[in-house]
């Protein structure tokens, strides 16, 4: 039976890795200091949505143009509708500076429109994935393993060649720059599609002890890379502003700090609470630095103590993420476009027997 024929059932460790990125976003916007949790988070919190993505996408081709068409508003509705609605909600007026911002689409362009800056994502995520599905299209045209293996190498080398090329031009329109990165993780996520399958049959010990080797692997290469990248005038990796420091280290860095989530998410698969948030990753990213102006005064007092760098943000991401459970069970039932979502179609059951990347649970628009 053809891959694209066969129904499969939703992730929950997919949806977990996604609540646990969109923590960590919280968890590096609300800290203090660059101190070297922050570091090691920042090298990967970004680039782990990328990887999810091209774990659970089907890579289905697009063989006519009316799907051609219908992937492209799907994309549209899902990315880029709830792009600018958030936009509208955060920004003080619509003017034409705010047009302009929000057109051109990049952290520093939403920065100058007043409106949310962490919502480059969106914007960046849409090109990435277009992207990756003119990489899947070709790679079905491709038969034989050998010449799938070239090709892939080949468009990774690619997606490199133009990230470091733009980065002169950056901030470029709808972060195209970043979004080769971004399709590149892409890549990496759609040869380890398995992930989730290999690791729930490991032991627990097992799981724990690769996790903790590959956050450390992401720490080591965060401290190699901080030197270069202090000579661009950073601290750490920013990857919305195309910040990368030494692209290898970054590279390493970012990688092995994804498959460090996804492996802690296989372990807390089984907690539903935590796979229902993570189906909400949009909305908590996109809430979170209005949340923050309820959250701080509380947890102020925990930056004089002992270890106040590191738990202040720990307490902010927790208060964040209790305030977003029941804002994200209003989103789901009154507004679910402001999660990438058409109203009324939230509760139907899936139809078409095809792997969908929304319903393996990679939509980070949800």
């Amino acid at each position: 039976m053809a891959l694209e024929n066969v129904v499969s059932a939703r992730k929950p460790y997919l949806d977990v890795a996604k609540l646990l990125a969109v923590l960590s976003v919280i968890y590096v916007h609300s800290s203090i200091t660059y101190n070297p949790v922050r570091r090691t988070i920042g090298a990967f919190f970004m680039p782990v949505f990328f990887v999810i993505y091209g774990i659970a996408s089907s890579k289905r081709p697009l063989r006519s143009a009316p799907e051609v068409w219908e992937f492209f508003l799907k994309k549209v509705k899902s990315l880029l509708v709830p792009y600018v609605l958030w936009s509208m909600i955060y920004a003080p007026s619509i003017d034409l500076t705010f047009c302009k911002g929000v057109v051109y689409g990049t952290n520093y362009s939403l920065g100058q429109a007043q409106t949310n800056m962490v919502l480059w994502f969106l914007p960046c995520m849409f090109i990435a994935v277009c992207l990756f599905q003119i990489y899947g299209n070709i790679l079905s045209k491709i038969s034989s393993k050998t010449g799938r293996a070239v090709y892939t190498v080949l468009a990774m080398g690619v997606c490199i060649a133009v990230s470091l090329w733009l980065q002169p031009w950056t901030p470029c329109f709808f972060g195209f720059d970043l979004a080769f990165t971004g399709c590149l993780f892409m890549i990496i996520g759609g040869g380890v599609a398995g992930f989730g399958e290999y690791w729930e049959k490991r032991p627990i010990y097992v799981k724990i002890i690769c996790c903790v080797f590959l956050f450390g692997v992401t720490y080591i290469s965060v401290t190699r890379n901080l030197p270069y990248l202090q000579e661009e005038g950073y601290q750490g990796v920013t990857m919305a502003r195309g910040i990368y420091g030494r692209y290898d280290l970054f590279l390493c860095g970012a990688i092995a700090g994804s498959l460090a989530i996804l492996i802690l998410a296989v372990l807390l698969r089984k907690v539903r609470l935590f796979a229902y948030m993570g189906r909400f990753s949009l909305v908590i990213m996109a809430i979170h630095h209005l949340l923050f102006y309820f959250v701080t005064p509380f947890c102020t007092p925990l930056q004089e103590r002992r270890y106040g760098a590191y738990l202040y943000p720990a307490a902010v991401m927790l208060c964040c993420f209790l305030i977003c459970i029941p804002i994200c069970f209003l989103v789901e039932w009154a507004v679910p476009e402001l999660n990438g979502k058409n109203g009324g179609t939230q509760r139907q059951q899936p139809a078409a027997p095809q792997i969908d990347a929304d319903k393996r649970g990679v939509n980070v628009a949800e």
